[in-house]
């Protein structure tokens, strides 16, 4: 099951209002030991083209939910994991019920991190 995902990384063209509206995400840090070290593969910088080109990776069903909601996070995407030391990576799928991704000035995905990260 998916878990409920928040984000700082305000330049994200999945980034709405702190949510992430990705149907999919991906986690990178194959060899991560700390949160610094994982990155969200999934970042790309808000702009038109980019807004076209990732139309196929939203969860517009999320989005709904979201809509209705009274200020619980709807916003529930799948999420991959490479980070293979992380407590909550179950074969390579995050298996933790709220994941925050972190990249406040973030311009690209080395910029972000999972900041839900346990070793």
């Amino acid at each position: 099951m998916p878990g409920a995902l928040s984000c700082s990384a305000e330049a994200c063209v999945h980034n709405q209002g702190g949510l992430c509206t990705a149907n999919q995400i991906h986690v990178g840090g194959t060899n991560a030991t700390t949160s610094s070290q994982t990155l969200c593969d999934t970042f790309a910088e808000k702009g038109f083209t980019n807004a076209v080109t990732h139309i196929g990776n939203m969860n517009i069903m999320g989005e709904i939910k979201q809509v209705f909601s009274n200020g619980s996070i709807q916003m529930s995407p799948y999420i991959k994991c490479d980070a293979e030391k992380c407590a909550y990576n179950s074969s390579r799928i995050c298996t933790a019920s709220n994941v925050q991704i972190s990249g406040v000035n973030a311009d690209n995905s080395e910029g972000t991190k999972c900041s839900t990260f346990i070793e």
